[in-house]
């Protein structure tokens, strides 16, 4: 081998090595975004509440998914630990594991909110993102959420009620 191609084949695998490390950060922020959608959604439907818990007890949020896709076990992890100090963030494969069944009404367990998050589009800035917020079967509403990357964090840009059918 000559000093010309080795030094070639030295310049390949430093590009490969620059462009892979490159690939690499674009799919960690590209991973985060499902957990950043989340929390901004989580943290938008908290600050439209009025709390009822004591000041001490931090709100109890229960999320489920809407669309087809169940939400992966890392996103939870990721949400519930971002949100830690602001909520009692849990998750639920059902809605029916979240609400008290026997009570009038069927409210959300432990004096909560569900929050129903539908599918996150892996592209795009903004998503829209469907949202339902249920404390009881008397007290629920559904609603079109838009989230953009605002400089390094997703945010809630505006939000829409969507009209019952």
């Amino acid at each position: 081998m000559t000093a010309k191609s080795w030094a070639l084949a030295c310049a390949s695998v430093a590009v490969t090595a620059v462009t892979m490390a490159g690939c690499g950060s674009s799919s960690d922020a590209e991973d985060s975004r499902p957990s950043d959608v989340y929390v901004a959604t989580i943290e938008r439907v908290l600050a439209d509440e009025s709390t009822s818990a004591e000041d001490d007890e931090l709100p109890v949020v229960y999320v489920v998914p809407l669309g087809e896709n169940e939400i992966e076990a890392t996103v939870q992890a990721d949400v519930a630990s971002e949100l830690h100090d602001v909520a009692d963030v849990r998750f639920a494969d059902e809605r029916s594991e979240a609400l008290d069944e026997d009570e009038p009404g069927k409210p959300v367990l432990d004096d909560g909110v569900l929050v129903g998050i539908g599918d996150i589009a892996e592209r795009g800035n903004p998503v829209e993102v469907e949202v339902e917020i249920y404390h009881s079967e008397d007290d629920s509403s559904s609603r079109l959420f838009t989230v953009a990357r605002r400089s390094s964090r997703w945010t809630v840009t505006s939000t829409s009620v969507v009209p019952e059918p």
